[in-house]
């Protein structure tokens, strides 16, 4: 019995199309673009799919869509959103209209516990502050049950602390008093949370202003906003479902949950991959000089690194990278330093951060 399953399931993945047989054709970075796009769209059944791929500090962009997407269609970018507040933080820091050094507390209008005074904007900012990623509580159980309901169905997971106010409460909590006290290396999604309401109290201007004052409007990036608005709406797709939520059908439309005034830094952006590339391929001197004072080489597989996450490609070389999920939207950008290549990926779909990006970069390095 266990023989026939084992050959049922067997004939079952030879008949399934991976994203490393789509790639495997491939044979210049314009081929390897389409080629995942493609593999969203039709094999992986997302709902539309944009990859945008540069090589080199002079090459052109490469961009492929799938499901009736353009490079400027605009998408849910999720944990993104940090990559593009993280340089306006410091350039205000270098102007001297925030520093960076202070405490959070001295900033922030919030009710906060007096374990904030330790905390510094910079702490936050590098995810060193010790707070958790979330305000759930792994094994208890209402918290579980908000989690995995949310697999489920599509609530949304902020909801008991998405506003100024409840998020306050909760920072009072012992449990997260106790870990701003001991600090650590921890992705925190409730810490880049913090640092844009301080910001926003510290500047009398929400992160809207602020980021279209400081970087969108300057560098001519019409698809980047908080809130999408006039000819921005005609080019938003979808929010749909992917692997989650668990009880609605693929490609299938799910609740389009904005992030509120508390954790809107943390993921609350829109943006296309016309504007990501353009934007993270002028990241790269802070991606080189972040380098240069934290050698690759000595991190291991995922750890946390900075706003992003190493990863080790089959050959050994390692590339640094960021993924985002957020219901209606899934997020990938990836540099490999040693190529100078960067690759994004936006989906309109509900998934895991995805890994298979990793496939994309790792054909991209036997490629002319």
């Amino acid at each position: 019995m266990c023989r026939a399953v084992a050959i049922i399931l067997l004939a079952l993945a030879a008949g399934c199309t991976t994203m490393r047989d789509r790639l495997s054709d491939a044979q210049s970075v314009r081929e390897v673009a389409h080629a995942a796009a493609n593999f969203y769209v039709s094999d992986g059944e997302d709902d539309t799919c944009v990859v945008g791929v540069v090589r080199g500090d002079a090459g052109e962009p490469v961009f492929a869509c799938a499901g009736g997407a353009s490079e400027h269609s605009l998408y849910r970018i999720a944990s993104l959103s940090k990559l593009f507040l993280a340089p306006v933080l410091l350039k205000l820091h270098a102007e001297g209209q925030i520093d960076l050094d202070r405490p959070v507390s001295a900033y922030s209008k919030l009710n906060l516990p007096p374990e904030c005074a330790r905390v510094t904007l910079r702490d936050l900012l590098e995810n060193r502050s010790g707070l958790p990623r979330e305000f759930l509580t792994p094994w208890n159980p209402v918290d579980m049950w908000t989690a995995f309901s949310c697999g489920f169905v599509g609530s949304n997971i902020y909801a008991d602390f998405d506003e100024r106010d409840e998020f306050a409460r909760e920072m009072w909590r012992s449990k997260w008093r106790a870990a701003l006290r001991e600090g650590g290396n921890v992705y925190s999604n409730m810490g880049f949370g913090l640092l844009g309401m301080a910001v926003e109290d510290a500047l009398g201007r929400d992160l809207e202003t602020i980021l279209a004052e400081e970087l969108t409007r300057p560098r001519g990036l019409a698809d980047t906003t908080y809130f999408p608005q006039g000819d921005q709406t005609n080019r938003l797709t979808r929010a749909c479902a992917g692997h989650l939520p668990w009880f609605v059908r693929r490609r299938h439309e799910v609740p389009d949950h904005r992030l509120g005034n508390a954790l809107r830094a943390t993921g609350g952006l829109f943006s296309s991959a016309s504007d990501c590339l353009t934007f993270f391929r002028s990241c790269w001197p802070l991606v080189d000089a972040y380098i240069k004072d934290r050698p690759l080489e000595s991190y291991p597989e995922e750890a946390v690194y900075g706003l992003l996450r190493v990863h080790v490609l089959p050959n050994g070389r390692r590339i640094v990278y960021r993924a985002g999920m957020i219901y209606g939207g899934a997020s990938f950008v990836g540099y490999d330093p040693t190529s100078r290549t960067l690759v994004v990926i936006l989906r309109n779909v509900t998934s895991w951060p995805d890994r298979r990006g990793f496939d994309v970069m790792e054909r991209l390095e036997s490629v002319k």
